[in-house]
C-alpha cells in the first residue's frame, strides 16, 4: 500500500495541472462576458427596436426531431400562437421510423398553416446536423413549389417557447447583422430535478455569454 500511496501522490500534481488548463476555457468566457458587461454599463444597449411598421423578411424555422412526440405538439401549437409575426413557415423535420413524433407534426400540420413536416428520406436517429440537412432541403422545395425566397433562418429545438417578439427582433437586426444569437431563459425547474435544472442554467449560461462575446 505505502508503494500504491506514493505512486498516487505522484500524479496528483500533475493532475492538478491538467484540471487548471481544461478550466482555462471557462475562464475565458467569464473574463469576456464580464468585460462585455462592463461595457454595456457604460453605452446604450445596441438594439431596442420600437414597435414600427417595417416589412416582414420572409422567415423559416428549423426544428429538427427525434423522438419528441411527447412535447412536440404542445410546442408548436404555443409558439404559432405566440409569436407576433406573420411571414414565417415553421419547418419540422422527423424520421420515417420516429412515427408518433410524424403522426404529431402531421396533427399539427392539419391545423397551423405555418406548419410544415420536413421528411428525412432515411430511418434515424443520425444526427442533428443531418436532420437540419433535410430540413433545409424542404425548404428548398418549398421555395421552388411557392416561387418565392426565404431570407432569415431560424433554429429552435423540440422543447423551445419561442419568446413572442424574437422574429420582430431578428427582422430588425438582419439589416446590419449576418447572424443573431438571441439569448436563451431556463424556466424555472422544481428542487426535484436538481440536474435538469443545473443543465439548463448551464446552457442558458453559455448561450448568454457567447451572444455577448
Amino acid at each position: 500500500m505505502p508503494g500504491l500511496d506514493r505512486m498516487i501522490a505522484a500524479c496528483l500534481p500533475w493532475l492538478a495541472v491538467w484540471i487548471l488548463l481544461s478550466g482555462l476555457d471557462d475562464l475565458f468566457l467569464d473574463v469576456v462576458c464580464f468585460s462585455a458587461w462592463l461595457r454595456g454599463l457604460r453605452r446604450r444597449p445596441p438594439f431596442a427596436p420600437r414597435r414600427e411598421t417595417k416589412a416582414e423578411k420572409r422567415t423559416a424555422i428549423f426544428v429538427p426531431l427525434w423522438h419528441e412526440h411527447g412535447v412536440i405538439g404542445k410546442m408548436l401549437e404555443h409558439n404559432v400562437g405566440a409569436i407576433q409575426y406573420r411571414n414565417y413557415v415553421l419547418f419540422a423535420g422527423a424520421y420515417p421510423n420516429d412515427g408518433p413524433t410524424v403522426a404529431a407534426v402531421r396533427q399539427a400540420e392539419a391545423r397551423f398553416p405555418h406548419v410544415h413536416l420536413a421528411p428525412v428520406p432515411h430511418e434515424g436517429p443520425t444526427s442533428k446536423a443531418d436532420c437540419l440537412n433535410w430540413i433545409y432541403q424542404r425548404m428548398l422545395a418549398y421555395e421552388r413549389e411557392r416561387a418565392v425566397r426565404f431570407e432569415v433562418i431560424v433554429v429552435h429545438d423540440a422543447e423551445d417557447l419561442i419568446h413572442p417578439e424574437e422574429l420582430r427582433r431578428i427582422n430588425h437586426a438582419m439589416d446590419r447583422c449576418g447572424m443573431v444569437q438571441i439569448p436563451v431563459l431556463p424556466l424555472r425547474t422544481p428542487f426535484r430535478r436538481l440536474t435538469h435544472g443545473v443543465y439548463c442554467d448551464e446552457f442558458a449560461e453559455y448561450q448568454t455569454k457567447g451572444d455577448r462575446s
